[in-house]
């Protein structure tokens, strides 16, 4: 099985980049949008315990369509894994939170288009070092809206699980390291 490496992940992210959802650990830590997750807080100090990763979408066995981490070294090889997901990579961010009620999920934010960086940027920066923000999708338009807690003393409880733990959970048979992962050969018409 396939391992996340966070440090691989950053140095993809740079090489590609381009801008144009505490509990327990047996609970499971799922992807979701902060939109529905009420006052939540980001875990990290700073912007830079936050990872960016090269993403695709394909699908899944049964046909739903989700998010495969691209994780290669080798440029070139990066460069066909993306022809073979049809060039629809796509930088992603992947944030670490827990709401109110001690629930830990995964915040999986696309940060394509100049707008979604930015709105989602300020909304990290909010949400960092315990903070408790409110987090919603607004529109196109608008991007991220964000809004800090009036004030609280409320300390955020983790999972004892490290960031690569939780990646590698929510991401398991996702992370997309060699041009003959599954995900790649049914999108090109292959048979698994």
């Amino acid at each position: 099985m396939v391992k996340f490496n966070k440090e691989l992940a950053k140095k993809v992210s740079l090489e590609t980049t381009n801008v144009s959802d505490g509990p327990s650990d047996s609970q499971g830590i799922e992807i979701k949008s902060p939109g529905k997750m009420w006052w939540f807080t980001i875990k990290g100090i700073t912007y830079d315990d936050i990872t960016e990763v090269q993403t695709v979408a394909l699908h899944d066995p049964d046909g739903e369509i989700l998010d495969y981490v691209v994780q290669v070294e080798d440029r070139g090889l990066r460069e066909k894994i993306f022809n073979k997901a049809d060039d629809n990579n796509n930088t992603k961010l992947l944030i670490r939170c827990v709401n109110w009620f001690g629930t830990e999920f995964l915040w999986v934010a696309s940060i394509k288009t100049k707008l979604s960086r930015q709105s989602c940027l300020k909304a990290i920066e909010r949400g960092l070092n315990g903070n408790w923000i409110k987090a919603k999708w607004k529109s196109n338009s608008v991007g991220w809206q964000s809004w800090s807690h009036p004030g609280t003393e409320r300390v955020p409880e983790w999972s004892k699980m490290d960031d690569g733990e939780i990646v590698d959970m929510v991401f398991d048979g996702r992370i997309i390291e060699t041009l003959d992962h599954e995900a790649l050969v049914r999108n090109v018409g292959g048979s698994v």
